[in-house]
């Protein structure tokens, strides 16, 4: 209710509490406008012990439930260092507020009409609305009475109210005034004001003064049911940054809109939603319920403290756009003229939005990150070196942050390569060409297509090669390693190029006979997944030696594992690799046996952590026997996979914020980027008959006593 009071100022407005409050309110959409000032640097808070079952957190929990209110316990940030002020008819020191005031940044604004004297006193007996509000937010978390929703805030007490003539308590439109200018002018961030007022210009104009500040009003929306929130008029454009109407959900159940509360309307964007059913703590010092949308406002309040706590670089009205942000989504899909934005929520504006990582020269979403480190790479040290990282959010908010667990490594197995081989070895069959210089081989899958039992097929490896004189040229597809030779894709390929960059399965090259021995040349490429890579290879066979010596480029993947963001190890990689193989025979054994060293040097991404890398120097080998058994074949065979044996990654990352200059610290450390020797055996079988294909391998790691295996099995049909 308005009414009109005496009192020198041009226009005159006062509101009536009730015992459930009431107010205006708006919410925001996120202008961060305003200044910031240069902030006290806040020590981190030890997290507070998790509340037990007193009566208490029981009070608190009723209500904090809804909004996910007890994080505050788990999180430690609780309103420390941060003031509130609390526009409203006083407050009393209870129990519960007993060395919360900030006596120094308290006033009492108003005055006994019947002399025109000052009061001067910010708490009395007539001040249990004020207390209510002021504990709802701030009130001690002491395992008596009632808790807060920023419990190690402060509440400047900004008292607003006159002495009627008669002794009751009258709210002049003045005194709200000046005490959002003297708000203003003590740079006090968060203001809460349950109040309800309509179109008052003159507040709207103080509105302004305060944004300009970057402090953040926190109003409630009116208690009388209406479309609008009571503050509706006095949102302007040059204040609306400044301001968020807060609505009030009933008790109970799924969080809907009370009957009582007033709506969003023209304020959606800057209207949120919160517990309108508080236990708190009155004058008299006396638990008992507060409701309306006075009692949902200064859970708001409280909320933005617990944001300014932990990041005190931040003005209140981004402390605002926060929790704007993160609220609930309720009614209809997005900010709607019933909710606004939705319910607050503390978990979600106290966790990062949108976070991102930096090299100190590239900021990249966290979300994008991801490490994924090759077989041939130890990544212990890589995830110590990044258990301890700053990130920044949307907000600028400063979170540290373990990212061990997104650097992760792959299975000891190759899915691609498994798969490949899998499906040259399925559900088809092998064809075979010979006319004259031309000869080749394709496997091939058949299935069918539809009820009328046509088949659709697909070559899944071949070869195919034309001599020309002492030259021959060669091609092949899905076969650059003898199928037998790596037991059917479990053990390590003895081809360099494949344990490299396992994304490739297509060559072209050819070979000529020379006096030095065969001398040849191929080309190779292959992708999969986005990943792709090149290669080319010079060789020389000399009797049962080999030797070979390859360079081989990766885009979008080092060594075949693919990362990505501000963990990428590489855009990709360039490696050259020198390898040989050589054969004897011993008896019935066949015995061929292969080694390889390479150097591979990384292409740093701009945005990576990974600002500069050493060569990786890496090595591999193995030795298979082979003979006749059981009318087929038996293959045993040793080998070390790939392992990189040295070089050194250069990390540069955030490990700290300096709040006064508000720039991140950065961390640069050198990790080692070596393998983890490992040992894997081998056998195999194949048989090969004109009505059946048998094909059996296993391999056993020594390492982690893993075991695996692979049974092909093909009948040929009449």
């Amino acid at each position: 209710m308005i009414h009109p009071l005496r009192t020198g100022s041009a226009l005159i407005l006062a509101a009536s509490l009730s015992a459930c409050g009431g107010g205006g309110g708006v919410n925001s959409a996120g202008s961060n406008g305003g200044t910031i000032g240069t902030p006290t640097p806040t020590p981190t808070p030890a997290p507070t012990p998790t509340p037990t079952d007193t009566r208490e957190m029981r009070y608190f929990d009723a209500s904090a439930a809804a909004v996910n209110g007890a994080y505050i316990f788990t999180s430690g940030w609780q309103g420390q260092g941060v003031t509130v002020g609390v526009m409203d008819d006083g407050a009393v020191a209870t129990t519960d507020l007993a060395g919360q005031i900030d006596t120094a940044n308290s006033r009492d604004f108003g005055q006994r009409l019947a002399t025109g004297q000052r009061r001067n006193a910010i708490g009395d007996s007539e001040s249990d609305h004020g207390t209510q509000v002021a504990t709802v937010i701030a009130g001690k978390y002491d395992g008596a009475g009632t808790v807060g929703f920023a419990p190690k805030a402060r509440i400047a007490v900004l008292r607003i109210t006159d002495v009627d003539t008669d002794g009751s308590e009258l709210f002049d439109g003045g005194n709200n005034i000046e005490a959002l200018d003297f708000a203003a002018a003590r740079g006090i961030k968060v203001v809460n004001r349950s109040l309800a007022g309509g179109d008052f210009p003159e507040f709207a104009a103080a509105a302004e003064r305060y944004a300009g500040t970057g402090g953040l009003l926190v109003n409630s929306a009116g208690n009388d049911g209406e479309p609008e929130p009571t503050e509706a008029p006095n949102l302007t454009a040059a204040n609306r940054a400044s301001w968020i109407i807060v609505g009030a959900i009933g008790s109970g159940g799924t969080p809907t809109i009370a009957d009582y509360s007033n709506r969003a309307g023209s304020a959606a964007d800057r209207f949120v939603v919160a517990p309108g059913s508080n236990i708190t703590t009155g004058v008299d010092g006396q638990a008992a319920p507060f409701s309306g949308t006075s009692s949902a406002a200064p859970v708001v309040s409280a909320l933005a403290a617990d944001i300014l706590s932990k990041w005190p670089q931040l003005t209140g009205q981004l402390a605002g756009d926060i929790i704007l942000t993160t609220a609930q989504d309720l009614g209809a899909p997005g900010v709607d003229a019933i909710y606004g934005h939705g319910l607050v929520d503390f978990r979600a504006a106290l966790s990062p939005v949108n976070p991102t990582l930096s090299n100190g020269i590239t900021q990249t979403s966290l979300g994008d990150a991801a490490m994924m480190v090759p077989e041939a790479i130890d990544p212990t040290l890589i995830q110590t070196a990044l258990t301890d990282v700053t990130l920044l959010d949307a907000y600028g908010r400063d979170y540290a942050a373990s990212l061990s667990g997104m650097v992760v490594k792959p299975d000891s197995r190759d899915a691609r390569w498994l798969r490949r081989r899998i499906r040259s070895l399925a559900g088809g069959g092998q064809a075979a060409i010979s006319a004259g210089p031309l000869s080749g081989s394709f496997g091939y899958t058949s299935s069918p297509v539809d009820p009328e039992g046509n088949r659709r097929s697909a070559m899944t490896t071949g070869e195919v090669a034309f001599r020309a004189g002492r030259t021959t040229f060669h091609a092949a597809y899905n076969a650059q390693d003898s199928l037998q030779r790596d037991i059917m894709g479990l053990a390590p390929v003895s081809n360099a190029v494949l344990a490299y960059a396992p994304q490739i399965d297509a060559s072209a090259g050819f070979d000529r006979a020379m006096a030095v021995g065969r001398v040849g040349f191929t080309f190779s490429n292959g992708g999969m997944d986005g990943v792709t890579a090149s290669a080319i290879t010079a060789s020389l066979v000399r009797g049962a030696t080999e030797l070979r010596v390859s360079l081989i480029d990766e885009e979008a993947a080092v060594l075949g594992a693919r990362s990505s963001g501000a963990l990428k190890l590489g855009r990709g990689a360039t490696t050259a690799v020198i390898e040989a193989h050589h054969r004897l025979e011993l008896g019935e054994w066949s015995v061929e046996g292969y080694a390889s060293v390479g150097a591979t040097q990384l292409k740093i991404d701009r945005a990576s952590l990974i600002t500069d890398a050493t060569p990786l120097i890496g090595n591999r080998f193995g030795v298979q026997a082979t003979r006749p058994a059981l009318g087929g074949a038996l293959s045993l065979g040793v080998a070390q996979p790939l392992m990189i044996e040295s070089g050194t990654a250069h990390l540069t990352f955030g490990s700290g914020y300096d709040v006064t200059t508000q720039t991140l610290r950065f961390a640069n450390v050198d990790v080692p980027l070596s393998g983890e020797r490992r040992f894997t055996l081998t056998a195999g079988y194949a048989l090969a008959t004109a009505i059946a294909n048998v094909w059996l391998g296993v391999m056993h790691d020594v390492r982690d006593a893993s075991t695996g295996a692979i049974l092909s099995l093909g009948v040929r049909l009449p």
